[in-house]
């Protein structure tokens, strides 16, 4: 993909991925999978998502603001969202039969058993994406140790808050 002389920046392929995401909030161009919420397919990425997970990991060891932290920690996430497009389609087109179906009943057994068979890849797909959901969480969790940050950002707020209270207190001392 990419020469030698012609590396990318983490920032420019986190900028990438952040486009993406701008342009599927604003119109989202396929229609969205019932079956899956939220579900898009990889092809849509600016870059494979093994690198923008490596970005975002490395933008966030250099990132000190908590809103800042927090955006680029969602994004890290949604990025689970992302099947293989080849699964994507099979489940659009699932959907799309499983529409027609109250209107047409099944003409033959092969339709029955590709169903299911799709019915099966799409409960394995969806335990993959959780499992991938709390493996990002941990990933994220094991980079805010190398910070020295809390597991939970909500701690943050409640240490910055006895911090400025201390801080307060010391200041009114010092007058």
């Amino acid at each position: 993909m990419t020469s030698e002389n012609n590396i990318l920046h983490p920032r420019d392929i986190v900028s990438g991925y952040a486009d993406l995401l701008a342009t599927i909030n604003e119109n989202i161009e396929h229609e969205p999978l019932k079956l899956i919420p939220l579900a898009l397919p990889e092809s849509l990425l600016p870059f494979p998502s093994k690198t923008i997970r490596h970005a975002l990991a490395i933008y966030l060891l250099h990132q000190n603001f908590r809103e800042r932290r927090k955006v680029i920690e969602d994004a890290y996430i949604y990025l689970d969202n992302f099947i293989p497009d080849e699964e994507y389609n099979l489940f659009h087109s699932l959907q799309a039969s499983m529409s027609i179906k109250g209107r047409l009943e099944e003409r033959a057994n092969d339709g029955a058993i590709r169903t299911l068979d799709i019915m099966n890849r799409l409960r394995i797909r969806t335990q993959n994406i959780r499992i991938r959901k709390e493996e990002s969480i941990e990933e994220l969790n094991a980079l805010r140790r190398i910070m020295n940050l809390p597991d939970n950002l909500l701690e943050i707020d409640a240490n910055e808050l006895d911090s400025n209270q201390e801080e307060v207190q010391e200041l009114s001392l010092n007058l």
